[in-house]
């Protein structure tokens, strides 16, 4: 009863109320007609220096300007226009592409990874055009083709991906969609795979501590995710993708009424979108040789379906529901789920079925734009069961967050503050329990807790002019196991020039772990699994991981032989002041156990980007980790982590002919150094190596090469054709002991690099715009 009382309210605060107030949205029309939103676009008042900026949704609010009457939007290679303002709650823009003059044609070229310089809390921006770069099936995949992130495989047996920033797990990076906290909790690993690629519009990457608006559980970075929503999501999108490793994807988006997305006839108006994604893989393959599936078997099925609202008394929301569904198996090459756990066939089966709802309601006061309202509210429910090895697993949690904000200004537009209070709910049933069968020295664990978290925040912004921006942030949560904390966080951005800007990002956070799901790949082999708290008011005797980041990024833009270029040098150090460790430095064994001594991460990156000819486009970086953390009483590297990484893309395009018809070429190469392997206490396949402590190993370092080469047809439709891991560069002993799967010593958690070799694919992309 008192859930369903909780979820009641928290389902009065996503209904919207009523008021006024301007703000807008700026579209972009092409010769053709079609119409799409413009992100970053430019909105100010004629004759002042009061302006702002559009979201990635191409939406915007501003004040209004005390002399002015005439607002004017703008943005590259599109037409500005300037719209009288007479009173009325919201002003759209539609501009017109720029005009082709007789003697001279004049272009942008737009870049498909951008830095953004005037943000203190951004840093790199991907678009669609970085995306349709590589297949990018989902959300995990979506990072092949950049520096920042990390992406690699969790074990050698799931097929589960993860990814890493400044050196550490994906669960130290806070993931938002559309600006909401999402893959949380039992999802924190697999959530990447939640979301498709063809249904991401832009990805916005911030290293180091993130805003406190978000939460409090960002400390290597934040990544947010803009979907494709009913104000920038083309009428119809098909997108079709087959690989030589048999996975098959079909992705759908319907947009009904994008051709009214600027037209507010009626006073309020609900546009929706609706997705859809399916994917299968049934083709066995075992290209090392050692008995296992190289990929997993599959069958997902993912819906969502979005609403916005917009009203013309100012009132605008979005609201969507989602449904997921994934069924893996993967194993030995025979290991059927149906046969019994004593066939001795060692496999993983797991399904999940996950149901989430996201309400956004926003609220500008009347006459008082620069003032406004907004609530956040999000529940879940997510359900997964299945079987690793001779475990089996069940994961169930329910969770709601709700998030309420008011923004103003202090004075003047140069002074803005956001305040707000935030209400977090997380009720989990989870464990493993052992069949006694073959007879391995494996506990079961039940790790049930219900987790409450109340907090309230503050943000403050200064903007200097036009060079100097600095936000800082403060929150105050009270946790009902670890009592009450705060998280501090400032981000600083001075430029020096429009074209040379300096950012310092500092804060702290913090977050509680999920100790399996959080580290999955431990349920890749007959590890037995050890909890080993000591701190009595703790969850399972663990304390609260927390942890300090401060970066500074230097970015530069210039002109090099009348051709734009970029650089961005960062700089960020990550301290833990408690952390959770996960210790696998004994073989057999996987202990969890409070932090005693120091762990941290420091990662230096180099980033140029440069276009030197039309069409030609060129991004290289190469970073360098130093991270290392105390195993009992031994300062060590983190395992399975590379120190140096190289990396080089490049992208050509030819021109295009009047219907839009085109090639594109694209390449990623990247240099992955060695890493450190804790002793396994079994040969690894003869990998030469040296001792770092004295168990341990390196690995060998490797080369990797994908290519994708695209041929639009027109404007609307086109074909790729695409290669992973062309060095065809693999592990051939990724799991140790594969001959005997019930020994303890078999386990799948030690890859270091590519367990499968070079891989084809081919798909198309449909679009009616």
């Amino acid at each position: 009863m008192k859930r369903f009382i909780f979820f009641s309210a928290m389902f009065i605060f996503a209904v919207p109320m009523d008021g006024q107030g301007l703000h807008g949205y700026v579209f972009g029309e092409d010769s053709d007609g079609m119409k799409t939103t413009l992100a970053g676009a430019v909105v100010v008042w004629e004759g002042t220096r009061s302006g702002t900026v559009c979201d990635e949704n191409g939406f915007y609010s501003i004040g209004l300007a005390p002399g002015s009457s005439k607002l004017v939007a703008g943005f590259i290679g599109y037409v500005s226009d300037t719209i009288l303002y007479e009173g009325q709650a919201e002003v759209n823009f539609v501009l017109k592409e720029s005009a082709t003059l007789n003697a001279v044609q004049i272009t942008e070229e737009v870049g498909s990874t951008t830095i953004n310089m005037l943000n203190p809390q951004a840093f790199q921006v991907l678009n669609e055009k970085e995306l349709c770069k590589a297949a990018c099936c989902n959300l995990s995949e979506s990072f092949e083709t950049n520096a920042s992130v990390d992406a690699a495989y969790a074990d050698a047996i799931t097929g589960t991906r993860q990814i890493r920033m400044l050196g550490l797990e994906g669960k130290y990076t806070q993931m938002l969609f559309d600006n909401v906290p999402a893959s949380r909790g039992l999802a924190s690993t697999y959530g990447l795979t939640y979301i498709p690629g063809p249904w991401v519009k832009n990805i916005y990457i911030s290293k180091g501590a993130g805003s406190v608006t978000a939460g409090y559980e960002s400390i290597s970075g934040q990544i947010n995710v803009a979907v494709k929503s009913p104000a920038n999501a083309e009428k119809f999108q098909l997108n079709a993708y087959a690989g030589s490793s048999g996975r098959t994807e079909l992705n759908l988006i319907y947009n009904p009424h994008h051709e009214d997305s600027t037209e507010h006839v009626h006073r309020v108006t609900f546009r929706p979108v609706f997705l859809a994604h399916g994917a299968m893989s049934q083709f066995r393959s075992d290209m090392n040789r050692d008995g296992f599936l190289d990929n997993p078997l599959f069958a997902n099925v993912l819906l969502r379906n979005e609403w916005h609202l917009s009203t013309q008394s100012g009132i605008s929301g979005q609201y969507v529901l989602g449904f997921i569904y994934l069924n893996g198996q993967s194993g030995q090459f025979d290991f059927n789920p149906a046969d019994d756990i004593r066939a001795k066939l060692w496999g993983t089966d797991l399904q999940t079925r996950r149901y989430e709802f996201v309400g956004k309601t926003g609220y500008v006061f009347r006459d008082k734009p620069w003032k406004s309202f907004g609530s956040q509210v999000t529940m879940q429910w997510h359900d997964q069961s299945g079987r690793f090895g001779y475990r089996n697993y069940l994961g169930q949690q329910l969770s709601g967050r709700m998030n309420l904000l008011f923004a103003t200004r202090i004075f003047s537009d140069a002074h803005k503050i956001t305040t707000g209070t935030s209400f977090n709910y997380d009720d989990y049933t989870e464990g493993i329990t052992y069949t006694d069968f073959p007879p391995l020295p494996l506990s079961s664990l039940q790790l049930g807790r219900m987790e409450q978290v109340i907090g309230v925040f503050s943000e403050y912004t200064w903007n200097h002019q036009e060079d100097f921006t600095l936000v800082a942030g403060l929150r105050s949560d009270y946790h009902n196991y670890y009592g009450l904390f705060f998280t501090p966080r400032l981000h600083a951005r001075y430029s020096f020039n429009p074209r040379n800007s300096l950012k310092l990002v500092a804060g702290k956070g913090y977050r509680t772990a999920n100790l399996l799901m959080d580290n999955v790949g431990v349920l890749a082999g007959n590890r037995n699994i050890i909890i080993e708290g000591n701190n009595e008011n703790g969850i399972y005797g663990l304390d609260m991981e927390e942890a300090t980041n401060v970066g500074l990024i230097w970015s530069l833009k210039r002109k090099i032989n009348h051709r734009d270029a970029s650089m961005s040098i960062d700089v960020y150090h990550t301290q833990f002041q408690k952390q959770v460790v996960l210790d696998m430095e004994t073989p057999t064994i996987a202990r969890f156990y409070n932090l005693s001594g120091n762990s941290y991460s420091t990662s230096a990156q180099v980033e140029i980007q440069w276009s030197p000819v039309r069409r030609l486009e060129c991004r290289m970086a190469y970073r360098w980790l130093d991270a290392k953390t105390t195993y009992d009483s031994l300062l060590l590297e983190r395992p399975l982590l590379n120190k140096h990484r190289a990396f080089i893309n490049l992208a050509f395009a030819t021109k295009e002919k009047s219907n839009g018809a085109h090639w594109r070429f694209d390449a990623t190469a990247q240099w992955i150094s060695q890493k450190r392997i804790p002793f396994t206490g079994d040969i690894h396949g003869g990998h030469e190596g040296h001792a770092v402590d004295p168990a341990s190993t390196y690995s060998n370092d490797y080369f990797q090469l994908n290519a994708q080469v695209t041929y639009a047809f027109k404007k609307d439709l086109e074909i790729y054709v695409g290669g992973e891991n062309l060095t065809n560069f693999m592990i051939h002993d990724a799991i140790i002991s594969a001959d005997d799967p019930s020994s303890a010593f078999f386990d799948g958690s030690m890859v270091w690099g590519p367990v499968f070799g070079r891989m084809g694919y081919v798909g198309f992309r449909w679009l009616i715009k």
